[in-house]
């Protein structure tokens, strides 16, 4: 699907992030820039995109219009100083943003303190607590909180999250000082769900928003799969992996086995370390796909059907970009309103010839000069990508 020349009036610019280079919010301006350069006339909407990873509140504080609000919270260990994060309120105080990476992000600690066996979900607790105490509830219409939970550096099962917000946890008959961490699930043998917490929350459209379809527990589970990228051992991959199993236990106790092997095999249970089935199964969360939940918010497709051209980026384009990543899904989106999309990646892995023929072009930063030189200045690499990309289309190609 090829646009052509003199036909462009509206560009819908929708980056994802280009991980450990630029943010999506960064890329935009960058991307916007390019097209204002070769195609002066055409009007932009600029709207940032993520998955429910890092970024994700930046990408919607442009995309929804949230007001940022700093708080301060417990960092992934409670064994190091507090951290300053943010979280985003929309004008009319009816929903809320919370980026688990800002609080419990493995992007936080230094890798000699990567250990998920004493990092937690503590300090996205907190936040979630700050966002309800912003809300306000109007006739018919119930809060809404929405949970990004990717880039985690914790594999607690959302027992430290839920221990910031009011939920009490026992071993041996003694009341656990919150917040917990990972190398507590070996020791929470007793819950206990005050009746103000489920108040509070049984109120609250709560939505985690996973980048992961991965399941709570075994060879594909939390522990196993993203223990060892967030610096478990084997031997503390293994202590996860039961500390989980005695965690998914003991609440089947509470809550019943069937909801709780539901949670515990749902898509994205096991996404940022199990905080999504905890959530689940005490606060009757809803877990869902990070990009269908941000799409939703942005009204990403309508968004794409009112533009005549979509230009989007990424770090690396290949296969996986065709498996639910953001650029692959706004491609979808694109060919079912019949727009065209264009796509300025950081490289080009591995693609079949058929899926390239879907983008109605391609330029990597890779291909325009010195990789180390687009990634020590990604903003000048992106602009000069989206005018190569466009010549075609200004009258200079």
């Amino acid at each position: 699907m090829q646009p052509s020349a003199g036909s462009i009036q509206r560009v819908l610019v929708a980056p994802d992030a280009l991980k450990e280079t630029c943010s999506a919010d960064e890329a935009s301006l960058a991307i916007e820039q390019g097209v204002r350069r070769r195609l002066p006339s055409a009007e932009v909407d600029r709207c940032p995109i993520a998955d429910g990873g890092e970024g994700t509140l930046d990408a919607m504080v442009v995309g929804m219009g949230l007001e940022p609000q700093a708080c301060t919270v417990p960092g992934p260990r409670a064994d190091r100083p507090p951290v300053e994060a943010k979280i985003g309120i929309t004008s009319d105080r009816g929903s809320a943003v919370v980026e688990l990476a800002q609080a419990s992000g493995l992007q936080l600690l230094e890798p000699a303190d990567r250990d998920p066996e004493r990092t937690g979900t503590g300090g996205t607790g907190a936040m979630l607590r700050e966002s309800l105490n912003h809300l306000k509830t109007s006739p018919g219409r119930r809060p809404k909180i929405i949970l990004a939970v990717g880039g985690s550096s914790t594999v607690d099962g959302g027992i430290g999250a839920l221990s910031m917000l009011g939920v009490r946890f026992h071993a041996r008959g003694e009341l656990l000082r919150p917040p917990l961490s990972g190398a507590d699930l070996l020791r929470v043998d007793a819950i206990e769900v005050p009746t103000d917490v489920r108040d509070a929350w049984g109120g609250v459209d709560l939505r985690v928003a996973v980048d992961v379809t991965n399941p709570l527990l075994g060879p594909t589970g939390a522990a196993r799969v993203f223990g060892p990228q967030k610096g478990a051992d084997p031997e503390g991959v293994e202590r996860l992996e039961t500390g989980l199993s005695r965690w998914a236990s003991l609440l089947a106790r509470e809550f019943g086995e069937d909801q709780v092997r539901q949670a515990a095999g749902a898509d994205g249970a096991g996404a940022a370390g199990g905080i999504g089935f905890g959530l689940r199964v005490v606060l009757g969360a809803v877990m869902e796909s990070g990009f269908d939940v941000v799409a939703r918010s942005l009204d990403l497709e309508s968004r794409v059907g009112a533009c005549d051209l979509v230009i989007t980026s990424e770090g690396r384009l290949d296969s996986q970009t065709m498996m639910g990543k953001g650029p692959g899904r706004l491609l979808e989106m694109g060919w079912r309103r019949g727009v065209p999309v264009m796509i300025v990646p950081g490289s080009v892995g591995p693609l079949s010839e058929s899926d390239r023929r879907r983008f109605a072009g391609i330029v990597a930063l890779e291909s325009i000069g010195d990789p180390g030189d687009c990634i020590a200045r990604p903003s000048e690499a992106l602009r000069t990508a989206t005018e190569r990309l466009l010549m075609p289309l200004s009258g200079d190609g």
